[in-house]
């Protein structure tokens, strides 16, 4: 995960809008803070979570995530899950096996 000079604990604050650290799998080293759409599945079970802050590699397209973040998804994921949240709204998802494309 990312333990450069950001404070990751804490998405978007008091963080620097690019931050620099050589990328483990492109050797690229530009971050750039900003907010993605996150796709959590737990089982047959999918959440997606829009605007979600992150630390994006613009060079490969690698994004870190803060812990305090990802458990905050899992939770509302359960939650919802378990009837206890109702979802802003829903999506119509197909699945396909590869081959039968």
């Amino acid at each position: 995960m990312y333990s450069g000079t950001a404070q990751v604990h804490h998405p978007l604050r008091a963080r620097q809008s690019t931050v620099s650290e050589q990328c483990s799998f492109c050797g690229h080293a530009h971050l750039v803070v900003t907010t993605t759409r996150y796709i959590h599945q737990q089982g047959d079970d999918i959440l997606i979570v829009d605007d979600v802050p992150c630390l994006h590699r613009g060079y490969c397209g690698e994004e870190y995530y803060d812990i305090t973040t990802l458990k905050k998804i899992e939770a509302d994921h359960a939650a919802l899950s378990a009837g206890r949240k109702r979802p802003a709204r829903t999506v119509q998802v197909a699945v396909e096996p590869f081959a039968a494309l």
